[in-house]
């Protein structure tokens, strides 16, 4: 009677060495090394993207879903969570990063982007003739005449 619906068990047998030899030092290693390398890219990048608030915010939503993903999966391999808990943290969180990085934010990467053009279409178009940019002499006053 040994079938898949008996393969059950492993979801409630802890997450370790013993039980998961192909997985679960490669998952405690990536997960500490992609901690460590998303802090980085959201400190490098925030000082490079401040003046566009768009991709700051996809920036902070990716850090801080790394910070909570990764963060769960290195506390899943130290203290060996049972893989009840790990298998939905790495489904969820690849899940979530999919959502952020392509149906959240391309729209409204779209709107800020249409939004800079036209910023600078009407700023070009405001200054389109040089002599515009010129000022002009005010006119003389009239001298006022002394008593």
């Amino acid at each position: 009677m040994n079938g898949p619906w008996n393969q059950l068990d492993l979801l409630l047998s802890p997450f370790n060495m013993a039980k998961f030899p192909a997985i679960n030092m490669i998952t405690g290693e990536l997960a500490m090394a992609f901690l460590v390398i998303s802090v980085v890219f959201y400190n490098f990048n925030a000082r490079r993207m401040h003046a566009y608030s768009v991709f700051l915010d996809l920036n902070e939503w990716l850090m801080w879903t790394s910070i909570g993903v990764f963060g769960l999966l290195v506390m899943f391999f130290v203290f060996a969570f049972d893989f009840l808990f790990v298998l939905p943290v790495m489904v969820g969180g690849a899940a979530l990063f999919l959502w952020i990085r392509f149906w959240h934010f391309p729209p409204l990467i779209q709107a800020y982007e249409e939004r800079l053009a036209r910023q600078r279409y009407f700023q070009r178009s405001k200054t389109s003739h040089p002599s515009e940019t010129i000022r002009s002499k005010a006119a003389a006053k009239p001298k006022r005449r002394r008593r």
